[in-house]
């Protein structure tokens, strides 16, 4: 497998019967990039925002990467340390997207200045947490991924591969992101940006309660499910 094989194994994931799966993570990344465009632009055109919005996106997928290959380079001993703290990292990745929730929806401001930066590192932070939450199916592409992973002779070869493959996710993540980013900061609806960003808001939280509560595997089966029933 080359390396732009594993990057188009990622991206494919988003667009195939495995989104099924990706669907864990997906609407809420998504709120995130929705709660985050509407804090960002507030009554000002969708472009004068978009320098913040790509940052804030950016630094949520570098999160979301990290933690992505950390668990699965599996022979390291990073993955090691994670895997051992893995409940207490996903509870504390929980009750962060609770604040940022709450944030969003407005139940406590943050000075502008502070805010921005708030947002934009934060930003890490929520993507590591839905790395730490996310259970991935194991695709065709990934099952030959993780069979270098697991192992300490390839584990490096493996890794670089994961990255690639977790760059193709993101990708996929950022075009998706971008177009509703962009759609939803049209003039039209420039009334109701308040709402769309609590409704955002209100995704982060319900998240935060699935992880605090232990009930992402729960969520996991009820979308494996669905994919079994519509194939």
């Amino acid at each position: 497998m080359s390396y732009f094989e594993a990057y188009i194994g990622g991206l494919h994931n988003f667009f195939s019967i495995w989104f099924f799966c990706l669907f864990q993570v997906t609407p809420f990344f998504l709120a995130y990039t929705t709660g985050l465009t509407m804090m960002e632009i507030g009554d000002r055109k969708w472009t004068d925002g978009l320098l913040d919005i790509i940052t804030g996106g950016i630094l949520c997928l570098a999160g979301f990467m990290t933690g992505y290959i950390i668990l699965g380079a599996s022979a390291t001993s990073i993955s090691n340390v994670i895997f051992g703290y893995l409940t207490i990292l996903n509870q504390f990745g929980g009750v962060f997207l609770l604040l940022m929730g709450l944030y969003f929806i407005g139940l406590f401001r943050i000075a502008e200045d502070k805010g921005k930066l708030y947002r934009r590192f934060g930003g890490l932070l929520i993507g590591f947490s839905f790395a730490m939450a996310y259970q991935p199916c194991v695709t065709p592409t990934l099952t030959s991924i993780y069979q270098l992973t697991k192992s300490s002779e390839t584990v490096s070869g493996g890794t670089l591969m994961l990255s690639f493959y977790s760059l193709g996710i993101s990708t996929a993540f950022s075009i998706v992101g971008l177009t509703i980013s962009k759609a939803l900061s049209i003039d039209n609806l420039k009334n109701i940006r308040i709402v769309i960003q609590r409704i955002s808001g209100g995704l982060l939280i319900t998240m935060s309660i699935l992880i605090l509560a232990n009930w992402m595997t729960i969520y996991k089966s009820y979308l494996v499910g669905l994919l079994l029933h519509e194939h």
